[in-house]
């Protein structure tokens, strides 16, 4: 019975899938098409018009092709085989054997889902930099990322478990490969965790800040727009910056409020260059030193018309001082606000579901943590659309790690003994195809269980 169902969850190989769109989908690109390329035709002849007319028809004949492409001709293609996967785009063509494959996960961005998958070469290719952070952050870091919303007809947990599952059953017999990648992730990972001088973390946020806040006011001056993206991207360097060298175990109230000072420094800097931009002459006469005092000094007297560089300040400070830190007090706030479900605090982000077996408000991720992952269609899961009714852990899964758990009930199902998360209500039970997380504490003890929903 057990070896039917887990069959069910998992396509058969050879699998291969078109890209295809929904009426409405391609009732909106049409429009779309038809708004950008008529927009190009518009008799607008001043320089800025013709920029903007032919931005308009690019964007608009790409708009075409790509609807041509993907909706109409349907030539996007996944495809996976018993030895690689290949996914073909109108912009990429990529193939990875299984044994190559490193990692998969799942992630979400502007609210589309996709399967990214990791290979090895693009593990040892990667550079810990800020532009690969902020690569990764779009969902740029994978070797390939599959957009679920182009192939409606696939079931996403169940092509999730396929790849997973056959990444598995390919690396048996790889150990020797296997543990020298493991070694290069850990590596990684111990460097993200080295301690770091305090001082020189603080300096160079400080010539961050100067350098993104100069650049701001130049570009405000030239093009006279705020182009709020600098100080922004500035703001993200120094996070980075901060981030990168080390872990805190608490927060460091001093190193912190620093880091919130010269996120919020960028904005002044930028109005006090632009400021001096503008008067040149009077700088000539009077020297930049003094211009510079008195252009604070009139910042600081009249704040009201530089009103928008004191709020953005404002809130880049907060972000700056406070960005990754967890409160008791503020999670005391957020959990009366949280879905409640038969007792337990269920925090939902889009596809994403946190099911806390602990007090949310007495949670605390400084503390020192065990991560436990369980491979897809081993648990077992009821829901209602995407709301979870019951979630069962396999005993033989808790015994192999000596995890402790409350508030399950043990249940006997499909000639298996499992461990039962009852959230109130039932639903048809079926296998789990995405992988399971289990947060433990040091008494290995399950704090939180992350799971996926469609």
């Amino acid at each position: 019975m057990e070896e039917n169902q887990i069959k069910s969850e998992e396509y058969t190989l050879p699998f291969t899938v078109h890209s295809s769109y929904s009426f409405g989908m391609h009732v909106f690109l049409i429009i779309m098409i038809i708004v950008f390329v008529g927009v190009a035709f518009i008799p607008i002849n001043d320089l800025g018009g013709i920029i903007f007319r032919l931005l308009s028809l690019v964007l608009g004949l790409f708009l075409a092709y790509a609807w041509i492409y993907s909706g109409v001709m349907k030539k996007t293609c996944l495809e996976l085989t018993k030895q690689e996967i290949s996914f073909k785009t109108m912009f990429i063509s990529k193939k990875i054997n299984w044994t190559d494959i490193i990692d998969v996960q799942t992630f979400s961005l502007n609210n589309n889902s996709f399967i990214g998958i990791m290979s090895k070469e693009t593990i040892k290719k990667r550079k810990n930099n800020f532009m690969t952070s902020l690569s990764e952050s779009l969902g740029g870091g994978y070797t390939i990322s599959i957009p679920l919303k182009s192939f409606p007809k696939v079931q996403p947990e169940k092509l999730f478990a396929t790849i997973v599952l056959k990444v598995q059953e390919k690396v048996q017999g790889q150990d020797i490969e296997e543990e020298i990648i493991n070694e290069m992730i850990s590596q990684e990972k111990e460097e993200k965790v080295t301690y770091s001088n305090p001082v020189t973390i603080i300096l160079k946020a400080l010539i961050i800040s100067l350098i993104s806040g100069t650049i701001y006011g130049v570009v405000a001056y030239i093009l006279e727009v705020n182009l709020i993206i600098i100080p922004v991207l500035g703001m993200l360097g120094i996070l980075f910056l901060y981030s990168k060298p080390s872990k805190e175990k608490g927060v460091n109230i001093i190193i912190r409020f620093f880091i919130g000072l010269f996120c919020a420094l960028q904005f002044f800097v930028g109005a006090l260059v632009t400021s001096l931009m503008l008067n040149i002459t009077y700088i000539e006469s009077n020297g930049i030193w003094s211009s510079i005092s008195e252009c604070i000094t009139y910042m600081a007297e009249y704040p009201q018309e530089y009103m928008s560089y004191y709020l953005y300040a404002i809130g880049s400070f907060f972000i700056g001082a406070f960005f990754g830190c967890s409160f008791k007090i503020t999670r005391r706030i957020s959990k009366i606000f949280m879905h409640k479900q038969n007792g337990f605090y269920i925090k939902r982000e889009k596809r994403y579901v946190s099911i806390y077996l602990t007090d949310y408000a007495g949670y605390n991720v400084n503390e020192e943590k065990i991560a436990i992952t369980i491979n897809p269609n081993v648990c077992l899961i009821e829901k209602d659309k995407k709301n979870i009714l019951a979630f069962y852990i396999p005993q033989q899964v808790l015994n192999d790690y000596n995890i402790n758990v409350n508030g399950f009930e043990r249940i006997f199902s499909n000639e298996k003994m499992y461990y039962k998360l009852n959230l109130g209500g039932s639903a048809l039970q079926h296998l789990y195809g995405y992988t399971t997380i289990l947060i433990l504490n040091k008494d290995s003890q399950v704090e939180l269980i992350q799971l996926e929903t469609d």
